[in-house]
């Protein structure tokens, strides 16, 4: 049993922190308590940048299949789900949904508010919208509503692998 079930957000941090040991990589976590970082808005306030600068995770469900998908987007930016089941080959949207907070909890291991754009495990389609490419570095979540990272966007595409899509408005 996980000695962090009492405070389930702390697990979740130590699971970036973690990987980024792992993979060797400098971006640091940083703990903004008591600030919530559980919203772009939230997060900008307390970290100093735009809006626009927040690397937000929204996730998703292929209802028929019941299978995750992570789109990170700028914090100023809204997922249009049409062009998302376009950029998925589905047939309608109405084959996606959001996924509820027990959710992306049970399917990501992470509370919403504090998803971050990695480490996830293969089951999860993650999927990175033009809107971040408009910055060099973003802060994204990192595993709990008051954690951040600051991170290269290009880092996600070019070193993660994760697919570029336009799904944004």
């Amino acid at each position: 049993m996980n000695q962090d079930m009492g405070n389930k957000s702390s697990g979740s941090v130590q699971r970036v922190k973690e990987f980024l040991e792992k993979e060797r990589l400098g971006f640091i976590v940083k703990i903004l308590a008591p600030e919530s970082t559980r919203t772009s808005i939230l997060a900008a306030e307390a970290i100093g940048c735009s809006v626009a600068e927040i690397a937000k995770s929204i996730a998703f469900v292929k209802t028929h299949k019941f299978e995750p998908i992570i789109v990170i987007l700028s914090g100023d930016k809204f997922v249009n789900i049409e062009k998302l089941a376009v950029s998925l080959g589905l047939e309608s949207a109405d084959l996606l949904r959001k996924m509820t907070a027990d959710e992306v909890k049970l399917l990501t291991g992470y509370p919403i508010g504090g998803l971050p754009p990695f480490p996830h495990d293969e089951r999860c389609l993650i999927l990175v919208d033009k809107s971040i490419c408009r910055f060099a570095r973003v802060w994204a979540a990192a595993g709990s509503p008051n954690s951040v990272m600051q991170i290269p966007s290009d880092f996600l595409i070019n070193d993660l692998g994760y697919r570029v899509v336009e799904v944004s408005e």
